[in-house]
């Protein structure tokens, strides 16, 4: 499945207050469609809110490097599309 859309939803969501509780309160509905792993998709459902206060600690709950999430922040997808 596609890492790089993880990436999409991950650091869109921490950018994202109103994608970001969608997220949290109906993953499902939210990850419809999109090319993620079941264990991609478990990750994101697991995810609280409290996760998305740092990269870091997004970083840890999701199982992807910081470095990453930095690099996707600016990325044009990110920033325009909302979940």
């Amino acid at each position: 499945m596609s890492h790089r859309e993880l990436l999409f939803v991950l650091t869109h969501a921490q950018l994202c207050v109103a994608c970001r509780d969608r997220l949290l309160a109906t993953p499902q509905a939210v990850l419809t469609g999109r090319l993620l792993s079941g264990e991609e998709r478990e990750t994101i459902s697991r995810l609280q809110a409290a996760d998305f206060f740092t990269p870091e600690r997004l970083a840890k709950a999701s199982g992807v490097s910081t470095g990453e999430l930095n690099e996707y922040a600016n990325h044009p997808v990110v920033r325009l599309r909302h979940l």
